[in-house]
């Protein structure tokens, strides 16, 4: 069969990056946030967790709709959604009207996240889907980028709009792309059944790729989360939260390409990252100052590199693609909603970030041990 055209193959990366400014950029104005809703930037704060709890919530659906017909026309239905619940994010000015329309839109971005990563893995196979997955999940980084540089200036010229309701825009490529497509039949279901999820999770290389996105996701989460008041510590000041996100996009873009390059298989690849990621993590909890500097980038590049890697061991360890990933992309966003918070507590109750930097080094090490004994059985 002829390669799928290039508007179709990228259609879930252009997708992804709409989903990806949406998620994050209200967070780059807490203060303005606050203020338009009425609320403390510690209830504001919540808007994220509304999105993180609608991301799982809507994977007990995405196998079911990806079974029945093409991952092409399930997107497209969801970047309606998307579009439309972005737009009405904006006209929305309390506190409970948002975060409604946050666990809304929510369902339709978490399941954009999964279904396009299933997209992904019917139109591509081996090295390629990889390389792929990690471009893929680069541009949700991407985008969130993009919504920490623009932010400010937005909310500097409409007071607002537009922090929400600019992801409406930026996924009208996708949608064209996705249109032009709709008959598209590449993207469907090589598997007839629909199976339970019970049956995916007995696999145990889908257990092992969701245990090794809660370790790297997780880490990436934590490490976001405290990146500005860590290197403020430090008297480091700038646009972190931006340069983290980009340092993220760079490193699962190039992940797949350097898995390929030194001839790893996805499993080592993973295995490699956890382990480098928690060798930094380790590093961060002695106190010398070049490695203070320094290993927070290292780290964010280690546990960024095998993100299309895991996708694609998930996807590739069972007919049911998307299952599997939906698996993954629930059991990433559970951790990304509760290893922020817990952390939290855990700087708090020591005073320092060493016992989080450690806890985080435990966490890439076990799943860097889960990996390893799947390659020696």
């Amino acid at each position: 069969m002829a390669a799928a055209p290039r508007s179709l193959r990228y259609a879930a990366h252009l997708a992804v990056y709409a989903v990806g400014y949406v998620t994050f950029t209200y967070s780059a104005v807490p203060e303005t946030a606050a203020a338009r809703y009425g609320a403390g930037v510690t209830t504001v704060g919540l808007l994220m967790s509304a999105a993180l709890v609608s991301f799982v919530v809507a994977q007990v659906v995405a196998d079911r709709l990806v079974s029945r017909t093409t991952t092409t026309r399930v997107l497209f239905g969801l970047l309606a959604v998307h579009a439309v619940t972005a737009v009405v994010l904006d006209f929305t000015t309390t506190i409970a009207g948002v975060l409604a329309m946050r666990v809304a839109w929510g369902l339709a971005g978490g399941l954009v996240l999964s279904v396009g990563a299933t997209h992904v893995s019917r139109l591509h196979s081996g090295t390629t889907a990889t390389r792929q997955q990690g471009i893929y999940g680069g541009m949700l980084t991407l985008g969130g980028a993009t919504g920490f540089l623009l932010a400010e200036p937005l909310v500097a010229a409409t007071g607002w709009f537009g922090v929400h309701a600019l992801g409406a825009l930026f996924a009208v490529p996708a949608v064209l792309a996705l249109w032009i497509h709709r008959s598209e039949t590449r993207t469907a279901s090589a598997d007839a059944g629909t199976p339970p999820f019970r049956t995916v999770l007995a696999d145990r290389s889908v257990l092992v790729a969701a245990f090794c996105y809660v370790a790297l996701i997780g880490s990436y989460i934590t490490l976001s989360t405290f990146v500005t008041a860590y290197f403020t510590d430090l008297g480091v000041v700038g646009p972190l939260n931006a340069a983290v996100l980009a340092t993220a996009t760079l490193g699962r873009a190039a992940g797949g390409s350097v898995a390929g390059r030194w001839s790893l298989g996805d499993r080592r690849f993973v295995k490699l990252g956890a382990v480098a990621g928690a060798a930094a993590f380790l590093a961060l909890t002695v106190d010398v100052r070049l490695v203070a500097l320094a290993a927070p980038l290292v780290a964010m590049v280690a546990v960024s590199l095998p993100f299309g890697a895991v996708y694609n061991l998930a996807a590739a360890a069972t007919p049911h693609d998307g299952a599997a990933l939906a698996v993954v992309v629930a059991a990433g966003n559970v951790a990304a909603a509760v290893l922020p918070s817990l952390t939290g507590v855990v700087r708090s109750a020591t005073g320092s970030y060493a016992a989080v930097f450690a806890l985080l080094a435990a966490l890439l090490a076990a799943a860097a041990a889960a990996v390893h004994s799947t390659l020696t059985q």
